[in-house]
């Protein structure tokens, strides 16, 4: 395992791999899955699962494809604001603090700590989807020398059978119109309430 996966790894305590797969993708995308609370972030005061999907090149934090990714958290659904724009705001801020604090700390590498600061805005309505927004998330990278680092995301979130809600965050370096985000948005479509 490379350095880079070993220390992301490292930060949460994986779900079984009989775990159900919500969140398709193509077989070169490496798959991780983890169980709320995050080690990282336990305040994001969720219960259910997150899948994670990290397309090739997420690693190479100079390339095109840096921190492409998918995440989603297939959750309890709550009444209030935990899952509303501004709590999804708050749980992108204490999840990314967390998790490049928790990966600084993993390397063993002293370095400063910049608050992270997301901002949501609406954006067209996605198929399959009932809320959808776009945004920036400015933080810095805990997996490298401490760099700033902004990525744009797309957050959309639907109800589910049996009481859940599924919030999918999609996340990379590269502007929105560049080709990766064509990729990050397939895995989108092929998500699913039920297992595949």
């Amino acid at each position: 395992m490379k350095p880079l996966a070993l220390a992301f790894a490292l930060l949460v305590p994986l779900v079984s791999s009989a775990a159900t797969e919500l969140l398709p993708a193509p077989d070169t995308w490496r798959r991780e899955s983890f169980e709320f609370p995050l080690a990282f972030a336990p305040s994001i005061g969720l219960e259910g699962s997150e899948q994670v999907r990290f397309a090739p090149g997420w690693g190479n934090f100079s390339g095109e494809r840096a921190f492409s990714y998918a995440f989603l958290w297939d959750v309890k659904d709550v009444a209030g604001p935990a899952l509303s724009v501004n709590g999804l705001e708050f749980a992108l801020r204490v999840y990314f603090d967390g998790l490049m604090q928790a990966a600084a700390t993993t390397r063993k590498a002293d370095l400063r700590a910049v608050a992270t600061l997301a901002d949501l805005h609406p954006m067209r309505e996605v198929e399959g989807w009932s809320e959808s927004h776009a945004g920036t998330i400015h933080t810095w990278n805990g997996f490298a020398k401490g760099e700033p680092l902004a990525l744009e995301v797309e957050v959309t979130r639907r109800n589910c059978p049996n009481g859940r809600a599924q919030v999918l965050f999609l996340a990379s370096k590269a502007k929105r119109s560049e080709p990766v985000w064509a990729e990050l948005r397939k895995v989108r479509q092929g998500a699913s309430c039920s297992a595949t």
